[in-house]
């Protein structure tokens, strides 16, 4: 399955990406390929349960770098024209660049072989970009609630509905967006990308502290 971005400045730059969500990516990988920020050892999440004796890359900074690189010196701000292409449907957007890149940096994080990312693969599949904060609560809980129920069905495992998994996901995210940050803090130069990766770390935040709040926010649905 893939999934392809084309975004288009309105200074005439135009940067495409085609990603396969089920690309292979080998353990050990060739240093001089690579930036050095793409290191697994380069500032490490300290929840990574990744070892460099195994692996020599961090997966979500290898499938992360090109977009990076391409975006290194264009600005949060700049006006851009977005367009989204998966197998059943095209979305198209004319806003910042910010807006598209945290679209795309988070389907290719949540697609990666990133074991604490990795949880977020069955919403990645089913990719909606630009999404509001409402659509990406109701995805998540209502993901996170599947994932319960297949866990059910195989281990007998009683189901979560308090979602007490979920909230230390977050917290697991918290921390995996921070130190993912300081990557690309050392690897780009304009301000794209920290953007993005400051708003996905307030998500993450805002989603582990007031879970409940947003959820009462959209409970009239179900009544």
């Amino acid at each position: 399955m893939y999934i392809e971005y084309t975004f288009e400045m309105d200074d005439g730059k135009r940067l495409d990406y085609h990603v396969d969500f089920d690309r292979p990516r080998d353990k050990k990988l060739d240093f001089e390929q690579y930036p050095n920020w793409t290191k697994l050892k380069f500032h490490q999440c300290p929840n990574c349960p990744l070892h460099t004796d195994e692996y020599s890359h961090c997966p979500a900074a290898i499938d992360a770098q090109e977009i990076v690189m391409g975006f290194n010196e264009i600005l949060s701000c700049k006006a851009t024209a977005i367009h989204v292409k998966t197998p059943e449907r095209e979305y198209s957007k004319q806003t910042d660049a910010q807006t598209g890149l945290r679209a795309l940096i988070g389907f290719v994080m949540a697609s990666s072989a990133c074991p604490i990312l990795s949880t977020m693969r069955g919403m990645a599949y089913f990719h909606l970009p630009f999404a509001s904060m409402d659509e990406a609560v109701y995805r998540i809980s209502s993901s996170y609630l599947l994932n319960q129920y297949f866990k059910h069905k195989k281990t007998g495992q009683e189901p979560d509905f308090e979602f007490a998994g979920l909230k230390i996901h977050f917290q697991e995210m918290q921390t995996l967006n921070f130190h993912f940050l300081e990557r690309i803090r050392a690897g780009c130069e304009g301000d794209s990308n920290l953007n993005v990766l400051a708003t996905l770390f307030t998500i993450s935040s805002m989603l582990s502290l007031s879970l409940e709040r947003h959820l009462g926010e959209i409970e009239h649905l179900f009544d």
